[in-house]
């Protein structure tokens, strides 16, 4: 990046980041559309002028944590249920994708060789979960709907990049060949699926020594979580196969291996840097976009306005009646051939089935890929319309962000869709069978209790677990009015710990303890609160 030192650069990204997310609920944008308007705001600013971002450092940055996290906070069991399904979007979809629209930009287009048109094809193909779930995350969605949506994005990535790799060698040096393309896509695939395991097998090897040496300082754990993305990346990219498929399969497998001996302390501090690791990340990108409009703008300044609002429009169409046209006949292809099909038997529910094609939001990995085409090709001379190319991929992502984004919960209530009713049922099980489970711990141990006091705690922690059983499993109106007796419990202790709160801090005001001292208490009273809230919520309706 140049136009300003990096430190100050960073920091002043940064601070856009916060400003987009204390904004975006005093307005009705969602919060990725909000972070490109304030980038585009700030790209006015001196600061910024002349901004330019290296590709290979912004999908160094950028892509391994945003792949890696999505990765990882994937269910195992939606994604294995879902998995036909989503492969048939995350890989015919793609190639679908690659191929029409790279015949449509070539023939709209003749300047642009066919080889960037397939690049063009391959940055706008991978659908962007967390602009989806930014804009929908109010709204009551169908689980099913949610773990396609979610499942597809993390795949199509993947087969995204890798498609967006070759076709950009092929547009770099010239050379174009289908069994050539398919045999790097193999290796490319194979070896970094193969290398991102690896890296993650040694990363959970060694942070399960690190647990066994009780290793005090939970950062230190959470530190190597953080880097193994960067390794995966980093290694696979240096053996010549995908790093990207190296990132997601470091997260799948991280997630189907977690480790169980971890602390509870360590647990915490690991999902809270990784939630502001993908708030600060997948912010930056947005931000990032708006900062460059200008720049991509004027880069594109050589063309007709009309023109290009053709290309960006027809782009836009095209990418949105081919996802809707291949969700719609792959769902009743499937229902009629009984291929993963595990819903009605009356058919694919057109209603959920629309929303699925509907939800092709473009997001960070675009954007990413976008900005990381080379300036030059491998012979030294200027890859071809690489402006128009990286323009027409920030307009994708705004129009679909417009288009596909805003409308979504307009469209969620239109159609009527709700949550479906397994998702709170589920959870209430669950929450059963943890309370019958501490009360049997209890019970067990009370056995061996001699003390009064010892005996008068455990009926006390065994009273609240059959209060969990009742709010639970029992009626609804026992479950009403434990929930109320809960409520009013919550809001006394609630009272109790802001108290000691209050009390400490005037006790460090008048100088009877010092920050410190203040410090340590305070983070067990927050300890307590969280505790507090987490024991008496109730569960989603």
């Amino acid at each position: 990046m140049a136009g300003m030192p990096l430190v100050e650069l960073v920091l002043l990204l940064l601070a856009a980041v916060a400003v987009g997310g204390t904004l975006v609920r005093l307005t009705p944008l969602s919060l990725p559309i909000l972070l490109v308007i304030v980038g585009f705001a700030a790209s006015f600013l001196p600061a910024f002028e002349g901004l330019r971002v290296d590709p290979e450092l912004f999908l160094l940055l950028f892509v391994p944590p945003i792949l890696f996290a999505d990765a990882w906070s994937l269910p195992r069991r939606d994604f294995v249920r879902t998995l036909r399904p989503v492969l048939l979007l995350a890989l015919g979809l793609v190639a679908l994708t690659v191929v029409a629209i790279g015949y449509l930009m070539h023939w709209l287009v003749p300047a642009m060789p066919l080889a960037v048109a397939f690049t063009l094809g391959a940055i706008v193909s991978p659908t962007d979960a967390v602009a989806t779930v930014a804009t929908t995350s109010e709204l009551p969605l169908p689980a099913r709907v949610v773990q396609i949506v979610n499942a597809e994005s993390l795949l199509n990535d993947a087969s995204g990049l890798v498609a967006f790799k070759l076709a950009v060698a092929a547009a770099a040096t010239g050379l174009f060949s289908s069994s050539d393309i398919a045999r790097q896509f193999l290796l490319l695939s194979g070896g970094g699926i193969a290398m991102g395991i690896a890296v993650e097998w040694a990363s959970r090897k060694l942070r399960r020594r690190m647990i066994r040496l009780e290793v005090p300082d939970p950062t230190v754990i959470t530190l190597v979580t953080v880097l193994t993305p960067y390794v995966a990346y980093v290694t696979a990219e240096w053996l010549g196969v995908s790093g990207i498929l190296a990132v997601v399969a470091a997260g799948l497998w991280a997630s189907a291996h977690e480790i169980p001996d971890m602390t509870a302390q360590q647990r915490m501090h690991a999902r809270e840097v990784w939630r502001m690791i993908g708030f600060a990340m997948n912010g930056l990108v947005f931000v990032l976009l708006g900062l460059e409009l200008r720049s991509m703008v004027t880069g594109v300044s050589h063309y007709e306005p009309g023109a290009l609002a053709l290309y960006a429009v027809a782009l836009w169409v095209a990418l949105t009646a081919l996802r809707l046209a291949w969700v719609f006949a792959s769902a009743y292809l499937r229902f009629r051939l009984r291929w993963g099909w595990t819903g009605s038997r009356h058919g694919p529910d057109p209603r959920r089935v629309f929303l699925v094609g509907w939800a092709s939001v473009r997001g960070s990995i675009t954007l990413a890929t976008a900005l990381s085409v080379p300036a030059l090709t491998a012979s030294g001379t200027a890859f071809p319309e690489r402006e128009l190319v990286v323009f027409l991929a920030a307009a994708t992502i705004i129009l679909t962000l417009s288009l596909n984004g805003v409308p979504l919960p307009f469209l969620i209530r239109r159609l009527e869709l709700t949550a479906d009713p397994s998702e709170a049922s589920e959870e209430r099980h669950a929450r059963v069978e943890a309370a019958k489970a501490s009360a049997q711990a209890v019970e067990a141990a009370m056995r061996e209790l001699a003390q009064p006091e010892d005996r008068l705690f455990a009926t006390q922690l065994l009273r609240e677990a059959g209060g969990r059983l009742e709010l639970y499993a029992g009626a609804e109106p026992q479950a009403r009015m434990r929930a109320l007796r809960w409520s009013v419990r919550r809001s006394l202790r609630m009272t109790a710990i802001e108290a000691e709160r209050r009390r400490l801090r005037e006790l460090r005001d008048a100088d009877e303890i010092n920050d410190e001292t203040l410090r340590a208490i305070e983070e067990e009273l927050d300890e307590r609160e969280l505790l507090a809230g987490a024991a008496i919520g109730r569960p989603r309706e």
